[in-house]
């Protein structure tokens, strides 16, 4: 099993490090009215959710690189995680925008870390 796992929403485009992310995804989804109210009223409790609890990787300020992104790790305690993206990805794909689960055991050149995820810069990515 990968130990890192990363989503994106591959409508956008071609290079799988310039894809926007699904959350940035589902906000504007929601701004562009792609989405019924009770999914838009469902997405700003799950955003509720992750600036509760989910630490914010400090990307302003840090000077890292553009190919650097966010993988979050498979262990147990980064799964309640994963199901918030996972519903988050459940009203991307009801709005026909198509996300893909890129797993990995080597992101790259770790930056960040965390207790659910890290940032890593690699031009794979």
């Amino acid at each position: 099993m990968a130990k890192f796992i990363r989503f994106i929403v591959r409508t956008d485009h071609t290079d799988r490090n310039r894809c926007t992310g699904v959350v940035a995804s589902l906000r504007i989804a929601g701004e562009e009215g792609r989405l019924p109210d009770y999914q838009i009223e469902h997405s700003s409790e799950l955003f509720e959710k992750l600036n509760d609890g989910l630490p914010c990787p400090p990307f302003e300020g840090a000077g890292w690189s553009p190919e650097c992104v966010c993988w979050f790790k498979t262990t147990p305690e980064a799964q309640e995680w994963i199901l918030v993206f996972r519903d988050m990805i459940a009203i991307l794909e009801d709005a026909d925008l198509e996300v893909a689960t890129l797993t990995t055991d080597k992101p790259g050149m770790i930056v960040y870390e965390d207790e659910f995820q890290v940032v890593a810069k690699s031009d794979r990515y």
